[in-house]
């Protein structure tokens, strides 16, 4: 990304206590202010790209370069920002006034301050940072001839050292081990066979021989119940884990484990009391701000889209959407909102705004195409040409499916393949009694997925079993999904 467009992005997701900081720096600064000028213009104005910016800035401000004056607001931008961080970063701070005191010859402060950082980061598990404060503080004793000190003492600093390299390079490899669970999780997705679950007790296994940070072994347990599909066992490891995080960022990120095991468990009232909790959630920038409104987006119209109650789950998006920044989520993020889109459409009957919401990934394979949803988008797509009548294209697109699938079927699933057959078969018969025995074939196969631990998850996504009965039994898909809604909950 150019100097240019990261500018932009680094102007338009400051909040406004960021912004006040940085207007209270630039005025205590002599000289040349153009790069004020630049902010200004940027914070007050939306543009199109880094060019129209360009020629903004030039017009109003004739003379003065708009690349020198860039690179100057980005470099100060960024001194404020660090600056700003180091006020919720002790421990790193505390490194740094310990230097500072060392420069000063302030020696005895400085031994002071590494001994209160080692106690604060042995406390939190900060391996790095110990390990960082404790080699400064030996440096500083060598500076000084280890004043007051024995060898005996000085042979403990040293085993305390080696103590905390190997505690860094176990909470290493079970760092490593939970970052596999994660990667599957976010470009595998879950296991479908009992090769894959194999591979995954393996990993389990390893990580239970190493377990040095219990907050990090709750963590991992509770991604690896998710790729095996043990919804309710997920979310008991990301209960026990939750009060163990202090940062909103490490929060969030739980509670977006415990909100999707919840929907998966039709756990609905409990999915309603952590929505309330993420909405508390205070927006300290404007990623954070982006990270929140991603799960409210997708996860409180669950309740909506699962009881068949499609409008009230346009309402909440549509009420939602304009708070949204596309632009800070990652690919994984953007495809979870446009696929949680196009299923409120489709419910909805709105087959052009679901089309859209699809093309948004379909368009753009090169970029998808790894991802787990990207199955799901194609699914669904051939749903919505299904709705539209599109026989032909939908034989030849399940035939290009099927080849996405591999011939022997190893990537498939039991419900992709059930719902390509099915849709496949272009339209049917108009007697109803060979509906009625074509549903029941069907119903007996949707009941194995849904006890099969490999298929749960897409389910979770869209209910496809009440999407093939509704179109079969010439009833609203709302109506189906309420009355399961209702079987289900007992409301």
């Amino acid at each position: 990304m150019a100097k240019a467009d990261m500018l932009g992005r680094l102007v338009s997701t400051l909040t406004k206590a960021e912004k006040r900081y940085f207007r209270l720096y630039s005025s205590m600064q002599q000289g040349n202010k153009d790069y004020v000028n630049l902010f200004d213009l940027l914070d007050r104005h939306s543009f199109s790209g880094p060019a129209a910016a360009k020629t903004a800035f030039q017009q109003q401000y004739a003379g003065s370069s708009y690349e020198v004056s860039g690179k100057y607001l980005y470099k100060v931008l960024l001194d404020c920002l660090l600056h700003m961080r180091l006020q919720r970063e002790p421990l790193i701070a505390g490194m740094l006034k310990a230097e500072i005191l060392v420069e000063r010859s302030l020696y005895e402060d400085a031994m002071k301050q590494l001994l209160k950082t080692t106690e604060q980061a042995d406390m939190k598990a900060q391996w790095i940072l110990s390990l960082w404060s404790r080699q400064q503080e030996m440096q500083l004793l060598q500076l000084l001839n280890f004043p007051e000190i024995n060898e005996i003492e000085l042979k403990e600093k040293q085993a305390g050292i080696s103590a905390t390299i190997r505690q860094l390079e176990h909470y290493q490899e079970q760092q490593a081990l939970y970052e596999q669970l994660r990667y599957q999780w976010l470009y595998s997705g879950p296991a479908r066979t009992p090769a894959e679950r194999q591979v995954l007790d393996e990993i389990a296994a390893r990580e239970a021989i190493i377990n040095t940070d219990q907050k990090l072994h709750l963590l991992f347990q509770a991604h690896y119940f998710l790729l095996a599909g043990e919804f309710t066992t997920a979310l008991q490891y990301f209960y026990e884990s939750a009060p163990l995080y202090e940062s909103p960022a490490d929060q969030l990120m739980v509670i977006e484990g415990i909100l999707y095991s919840l929907r998966a468990a039709r756990r609905y009232k409990e999915l309603s009391l952590f929505l309330d909790k993420v909405l508390r959630f205070k927006a300290t920038s404007a990623y954070f701000s982006a990270m929140i409104i991603r799960l409210l987006f997708i996860y409180s119209p669950a309740i909506h889209i699962d009881s068949g109650e499609f409008n009230r789950a346009l309402a909440l998006q549509q009420e939602l959407l304009p708070t949204l920044n596309l632009q800070l989520l990652t690919l994984v993020q953007r495809a979870e909102i446009y696929l949680s889109r196009a299923l409120v459409y489709l419910g909805n009957g709105d087959i052009n705004n679901a089309h859209n919401a699809l093309d948004q990934v379909l368009q753009q394979s090169s970029l998808y195409s790894t991802l787990p949803l990207y199955r799901t988008f194609r699914l669904v797509h051939l749903l919505i040409q299904y709705e539209l009548g599109n026989y032909e294209y939908i034989r030849y697109e399940t035939r290009a499916f099927r080849r996405y699938l591999r011939p022997d079927n190893k990537r498939a699933f039991m419900l992709e393949r059930t719902m390509i057959k099915f849709l496949s078969a272009g339209e049917l018969s108009p007697v109803m009694v060979y509906r009625i025995t074509l549903w029941k074939k069907l119903q007996t196969v949707f009941q194995q997925i849904r006890q099969d631990p490999y298929e749960k998850h897409q389910l979770q996504l869209f209910d496809f079993s009440a999407w093939t009965e509704s179109r079969i039994l010439r009833k609203p898909l709302k109506e189906i999904l309420k009355e399961k809604f209702e079987r289900e909950t007992g409301a």
